[in-house]
C-alpha cells in the first residue's frame, strides 16, 4: 500500500511538475518571509526601546478638557510604580506665511519627548523654534 502511494506521488509529480514547482517555491518563500519576521522582530523592539529611552519618550499621556492643575500632576506622581510625571501646554493655532496658512500645534515640553536635531544653522542666536522637516520648506 506504502509503495503504491509513493509511485503514484512520483508519477503524479512528473505529470504536473510546473506545479509542483509553483507550489514548492511558494511555500519556501512563505516560510522564508516568516523566518525573516520572527528574525527581526527582537532587533526591532530592541532599537525603538533604545530611541524611546534616550529621547526619553512618555509613555503614558493624560488629557483633560478643564486641564490639569499641580495638584493633580502630584497626585499621579504618588501612583506606584510612576518614576516621573511632567505637565506640560500645548495649543493649536494658525501660522501666516505670505498668502498661505498653516495649522500648528505649539507644545511646552520640560525634560520629555526631546527632539531629534537635524540641522543648526545661526547657532549663537538663542530664541529659536524647531519644527518638522515637511513645515520648513514653502508650498509655493
Amino acid at each position: 500500500m506504502k509503495k503504491a502511494l509513493l509511485k503514484d506521488s512520483f508519477k503524479e509529480i512528473k505529470n504536473t511538475y510546473k506545479r509542483f514547482i509553483s507550489i514548492a517555491l511558494m511555500a519556501f518563500l512563505g516560510v522564508g518571509f516568516f523566518a525573516g519576521i520572527r528574525a527581526t522582530s527582537p532587533n526591532m523592539v530592541d532599537t525603538i526601546d533604545k530611541y524611546y529611552k534616550n529621547q526619553n519618550v512618555y509613555d503614558i499621556q493624560i488629557m483633560s478638557t478643564l486641564g490639569l492643575t499641580d495638584e493633580d500632576i502630584e497626585t499621579l506622581s504618588n501612583i506606584e510604580n510612576v518614576d516621573t510625571v511632567v505637565g506640560s501646554y500645548e495649543q493649536d493655532g494658525k501660522i501666516k506665511i505670505e498668502n498661505s496658512e498653516i495649522i500648528a500645534k505649539v507644545l511646552v515640553i520640560q525634560d520629555i519627548n526631546k527632539s531629534v536635531l537635524l540641522e543648526r544653522k545661526n547657532a549663537r542666536k538663542r530664541k529659536r523654534m524647531s519644527c518638522r522637516k515637511q513645515f520648513s520648506i514653502s508650498k509655493q
